[in-house]
């Protein structure tokens, strides 16, 4: 083989490999049975991604990074269970035996200086602390012990512990229970009775010691506590104006009051019981306290503990800021899980062009003004003072979260396919990625997820803008828009399809141009019903750079401030959609904008609504026999319950059409149709005359009705 066909084989071979990288796309799994870890998310290492051939198998594994000047994640109270199908993520569940203040329960999410125990006021604070950590430490023969003095002169009682001792657990617990005693002894005669009468979990007797201190028990106390809308600051010196310490309770004063943003869990003066066990309502709490009531006599704790039962109500998981090594296309985002109706999840992502989501900054020499700093000087700065912002230049906001339903895996797809699954909305390309999960639980009732995938791609241009118009839309009537998109295009660059969100099924398209020539009628214009997609003679490499693609349509905009996004790919590829970002891409038009604006916001939510023919002839020749119904739904963005139903003149109904969780929308069109066939609710044809129809809306403001009048004749 001569050296010219060696060079031709590596050429070509070159671009075969080129190609099959173009077909190709990537994902990074979470979860499941063979995803990376939960964990790797959070960490310094976040794992590999895998790259998918056009056949779906797996073409490679790659490694990839996170940068690693300082962690970039947050894991607030989200756990790891190995489950069937393999780990899977849920909020932390509490069981009703695990004592939360014990250490390494407590300070899971680190607040303060001293292990999440800290002691109201701010004076002489440093000695305390260190005496009542045992009652933290799970020793049964260690105890935090007072001295006290029977003596009523206010100077020598105010060198004694009046304070609130408190134990921060960093976010709220479901909590129903306080439980704490002094040291016991093995030897005691009544020790196996005490234990026996013990609500669970019980006392080893083996753990305890020789000396009985049982008579050091706390007979006058408070136990109070607070969630964390309370916002307190993890330490007196870190107080601020929105984030406050714990008020100061005066030793001079018999009876001081507590702290008034302090819940009162129980308040004894007459104690007897050796174990105190403290029930109350089960609550969310951040922070428990417990405070001695002017202490006359010797007392100490030798295990304080705090217990309760159910999933926290907030969990947040907020990934790495993960570096894939070049600027890549967001495609879609899927999970698989399990979700209660009682619990919500967000999902939301965004995206950057360097490793750190956050600016840094601390108040300049010039009052009122700021300066930035580095990291490592916001480290070494003042607490009180020093604050982050988000990079907005380097860095997308978070997405809108993605709605649960679209984001579901669908088993009856091949996963290859990515025929499920919702686009992400955060903009590329872009070299760094993020995404959080929040999850909210009440009790019994929280989500967990088996697996999560993000799909993604070399993009289809280095930059592609778009922009509509006009701005200003009709609520009731059809709008003709321009939707103008400008690509920057580089060689391996190219794409020949135009994807358009409508949010409602457009009415028409009307033309599609490519660089001011119209090709609608060589590529027709596919409408779904929530979207736009036109295809074009592929447009590659330098050559295409600036082309304007123009797609003039009509639509129905029910949504103030809808965006119309829009996604170009390539659908002789991977078909991974790389999102338009809003901006200049016409002189035509002064926009520079996705989203509309909808004239009369604040007006009626049901509008348009028509019924037709009036009358109507249900006598089965065809022609006539049903009554349709359409309407518009305006501004409702969760579900509310929606009615069409239609009365006699005596107001009895005869027949319920509809009844169901409603959206925005246009309501009586193509599979929507609504329509009454003459029949009642039992299937029996009514009489002829003239019928009254109700469509009512569950709205916040109270029932929106629209009422009218229909003719049935035979």
């Amino acid at each position: 083989m001569n050296t010219l066909q060696r060079v031709s084989l590596v050429a070509c071979g070159a671009l075969a490999f080129a190609a099959t990288l173009a077909e190709a796309y990537n994902v990074y799994r979470l979860g499941g049975e063979d995803g990376n870890p939960w964990s790797a998310a959070i960490s310094y290492e976040p794992g590999e991604y895998l790259v998918i051939g056009p056949d779906g198998q797996v073409q490679d594994r790659v490694p990839f990074s996170t940068p690693d000047s300082h962690p970039t994640w947050n894991d607030t109270l989200m756990v790891n269970v190995d489950s069937t199908g393999g780990l899977w993520m849920r909020p932390f569940w509490v069981p009703d035996t695990l004592n939360l203040a014990q250490d390494g329960v407590r300070n899971r999410i680190p607040r303060g200086l001293y292990d999440n125990i800290a002691v109201g006021g701010t004076n002489h604070t440093t000695g305390v602390i260190e005496r009542i950590r045992p009652m933290f430490d799970g020793d049964p023969q260690t105890a935090a012990f007072f001295a006290a003095s029977s003596t009523d002169d206010p100077e020598i009682r105010s060198q004694f512990v009046v304070q609130n001792l408190i134990i921060d657990l960093g976010a709220d617990y479901p909590i129903n229970r306080v439980r704490f005693f002094p040291r016991l002894s093995k030897n005691d005669i009544k020790v196996d009775q005490i234990i026996a009468e013990m609500a669970p979990p019980k006392l080893d007797k083996e753990t305890l010691g020789e000396e009985d201190f049982s008579d050091n028990f706390l007979p006058w106390f408070e136990i109070a506590g607070a969630n964390s809308v309370q916002n307190f600051a993890a330490h007196a010196s870190f107080r601020t104006e929105d984030s406050p310490w714990f008020k100061g309770i005066s030793p001079r004063e018999v009876d001081s009051k507590n702290d008034s943003r302090l819940t009162i869990l129980r308040r004894d003066t007459e104690n007897q019981e050796t174990i105190l066990d403290a029930r109350f309502p089960l609550q969310s709490l951040q922070w428990v306290t417990i405070r001695p009531l002017y202490p006359t006599s010797n007392w100490e704790i030798a295990e304080f503990q705090i217990f309760g039962k159910g999933y926290v109500p907030r969990a947040i998981y907020t990934s790495a800021v993960l570096d894939f090594g070049e600027e890549m296309a967001w495609g879609k985002i899927r999970w698989q899980g399990d979700h209660d109706p009682g619990s919500k999840i967000l999902v939301r992502t965004r995206s950057g062009s360097d490793g750190d989501p956050n600016l840094y900054w601390l108040p300049s020499e010039v009052a009122g003004e700021f300066k930035a700093i580095t990291r490592q000087e916001y480290e070494r700065g003042n607490i009180k003072k020093r604050f982050t912002t988000l990079d907005e230049r380097h860095w997308s906001f978070w997405s809108a979260p993605y709605p649960w339903e679209a984001g579901l895996a669908d088993p009856a797809q091949p996963p290859h396919a990515w025929a499920d699954g919702t686009e992400i909305l955060s903009p590329g390309p872009s070299r760094y990625f993020q995404f959080q999960l929040l999850v909210l639980s009440t009790v019994d009732q929280s989500t967990k997820l088996q697996e999560l995938e993000i799909q993604f791609a070399r993009p289809a241009a280095l930059e592609v803008v778009g922009e509509i118009w006009p701005l200003d839309a009709s609520r009731t009537e059809s709008t003709a828009f321009t939707y103008s998109v400008l690509p920057t295009l580089e060689a391996g660059h190219g794409f020949d399809q135009l994807e358009i969100f409508t949010l409602t099924r457009a009415n028409a398209v009307r033309s599609v141009r490519v660089d001011g020539v119209e090709v609608s009628g060589t590529y027709p214009p596919e409408i779904l019903d929530d979207r736009i997609v036109v295809g074009f003679p592929k447009l590659a490499g330098q050559e295409d750079t600036f082309k304007l693609i123009e797609v003039e349509f009509d639509a129905r905009v029910v949504r103030y401030g809808t965006q119309f996004q829009g996604w170009i790919f390539d659908s002789t590829a991977n078909e991974v959609k790389q999102l338009i970002s809003p901006g200049d891409a016409t002189v035509d038009f002064p926009g520079n904008a996705l989203g509309v604006r909808t004239v009369g916001l604040g007006e009626a939510l049901l509008a348009e609504v028509e019924v037709a023919p009036n009358p109507f002839t249900p006598n089965g020749d065809g022609i006539n026999d049903w009554a349709r119904f359409q309407f518009q739904l305006h501004e409702v963005s969760t579900p509310r319950m929606l009615t069409v139903n239609i009365y006699d003149l005596s107001g009895r109904r005869v027949r319920q059409l509809q009844e169901q969780n409603a959206v925005r929308g246009l309501f009586g069109e193509e599979a929507s149709i609504l329509a009454w066939d003459g029949m009642d609710d039992q299937g029996v044809k009514v009489r002829p005359g003239i019928y009254l129809y109700r469509i009512a809306l569950d709205a916040d403001r109270g029932e929106e009705v629209e009422v009218g009048t229909l003719s049935l004749a035979y």
